[in-house]
């Protein structure tokens, strides 16, 4: 089977699973409405907390993982080598899982205390403690489904990622509000969460690969190098990558923003991250031919592959960033009446989308080649820049300002990725296989900045009405992008 017709075959089963993450802007509405802006104010900046500290724990060791797994994965007589691989990436992560479950259980408090004021520490700190106990069960799944990726199976991460853990948590938030309508309730929902997909994870382990090969690997058991000298800074790498995601909405509390406003800018910034998860039908579907393309030196194919996945990506992407804009305040205010104020702030997140849907394909192709510390570089310098720029511009500008800091740094981070791709990874974007969805969106634009700054009228409507923004820009877009691209795209993903 071809490269292309195996990332249709991949891309396809990730499409099911983001059609199951509807479930996500859902459990944004059911909790909202149930616990309050405050209560969710807290959630997100402890779910963001979580995200860094089990991207530090498990990223690396799972992407090592998918690596070592695909390389070994032929290899149907001797697979030595693949649960010395796997059971490195266990013991590792979950060995540093338990270690971080026992410092936060002991000191996170006082770091909490020392960032954030008392009117938000103390409800942040209950969350934090319970939603600590998770980070094991997630360094074992994670690593499962990583597993399987690398043995070319993309059912498990999707139906896992996209359907199983955003619906559990919309249930057991309903369920525990019952029981504990406030932050112990929404903590505990997120835990019981992360223990059903454990439980999960170890059914499909057993299905999949072999515990009495892994169990001989850690009687035998043998450091790999090469995967912990992979792993460690890519480990890095992701925490940096996930801080410099999450860091606006971290900061604005510490800046002394209240539960209320930090859950309005947390549901923005949610809202918009769901974009994100377009690139996902493609990404994890690609990364195993990433590797063997490049293992194998073939760095044209790849490249025109690279180009192709990118535009792909872009053409689904870019349409839901438009509907995103003109809709926003909609969105907002069904999440809850109280987000009826300025959302702004919302237009400002959204070059985050598009520049992480239309470029970041290259930070895979960087860390898939092998080059961790390379993309470590990136995110330290990166994550630098954000911190400062939040902290100039939170102050003077509050949500807008953290939104800004954002965009920018992911602006950087993806000018990065494109580069290190071709020139050191030696894959590159081609210009002329990507041009029409960006073109397109770019005119969308200009379309909506002209409607919304202007008092024109189409047969008596205001052409700044919702449903004649949106019908006007996907109408230019598809227009720009073409009846073939529109017929290539959709077959991919249909």
């Amino acid at each position: 089977m071809s490269v292309s017709a195996d990332l249709k075959k991949g891309a396809l089963v990730n499409f099911f699973g983001v059609v199951g993450k509807m479930a996500a802007p859902t459990f944004l509405v059911v909790v909202n409405r149930l616990y309050g802006p405050d209560v969710f104010g807290i959630y997100i900046t402890a779910n963001i907390a979580i995200e860094i500290i089990i991207a530090f724990l498990s990223s690396g060791f799972k992407d090592g993982a998918l690596i070592f797994v695909s390389r070994y994965a032929d290899k149907k007589d001797d697979q030595k080598d693949l649960y010395t691989a796997l059971s490195n990436a266990f013991a590792w992560s979950i060995g540093f899982s338990l270690l971080v479950l026992l410092i936060g259980i002991m000191w996170g408090a006082d770091i909490l205390q020392n960032i954030y004021k008392d009117e938000f520490s103390g409800d942040l700190i209950s969350m934090f403690k319970l939603m600590l106990l998770s980070i094991p069960l997630m360094a074992f799944e994670r690593n499962v489904l990583a597993a399987t990726q690398g043995l070319k199976i993309m059912k498990y991460d999707a139906i896992n990622n996209g359907w199983f853990r955003p619906i559990a948590l919309l249930i057991f938030s309903v369920l525990f509000w019952l029981i504990e309508p406030n932050v112990v309730g929404m903590a505990l929902a997120y835990v019981a969460t992360q223990a059903l997909l454990f439980l999960v994870s170890i059914g499909i382990y057993s299905k999949e690969l072999s515990w009495k090969k892994l169990g001989y690997a850690f009687k035998n058991f043998k450091i790999n190098s090469e995967l912990v000298s992979f792993a460690i800074p890519q480990s890095l790498n992701m925490t940096l990558n996930r801080f410099i995601t999450g860091i606006d909405i971290l900061m604005l509390p510490a800046f002394g923003f209240s539960p209320t406003v930090v859950g309005f800018y947390g549901a923005g910034s949610m809202l918009v991250r769901e974009v994100r998860s377009i690139k996902m039908i493609f990404s994890t579907a690609f990364a195993p031919y990433i590797v063997r393309l490049h293992k194998e030196e073939k760095f044209e194919e790849l490249s025109h592959h690279f180009s192709k996945t990118a535009a792909w990506i872009a053409s689904i992407a870019i349409p839901i960033i438009l509907l995103v804009a003109i809709f926003k305040d909609i969105f907002l205010v069904f999440i809850h009446p109280e987000y009826s104020a300025n959302s702004n702030f919302v237009y400002f997140l959204l070059p985050i989308p598009y520049l992480y849907c239309s470029f970041s394909l290259a930070g895979n192709v960087v860390a898939m080649t092998g080059h961790s510390k390379l993309t470590l570089m990136n995110s330290l310098i990166v994550a630098s820049t954000n911190v400062v720029l939040n902290i100039f511009l939170i102050p003077k500008f509050g949500v807008i300002g953290a939104a800004g800091a954002s965009a920018l740094a992911m602006l950087i981070l993806v000018s990065f990725e494109t580069a290190e791709a071709k020139f050191v990874a030696n894959t590159r974007i081609y210009f002329k296989d990507i041009v029409r969805p960006h073109l397109g969106g770019l005119l969308a634009s200009l379309f909506l900045v002209y409607a919304l700054t202007s008092d024109a009228t189409l047969f008596s409507i205001e052409i700044s009405n919702p449903v004649i923004l949106s019908i006007g820009s996907l109408l230019i877009f598809g227009l720009v992008i073409g009846k073939e691209l529109v017929r290539k795209v959709t077959s991919k993903v249909l």
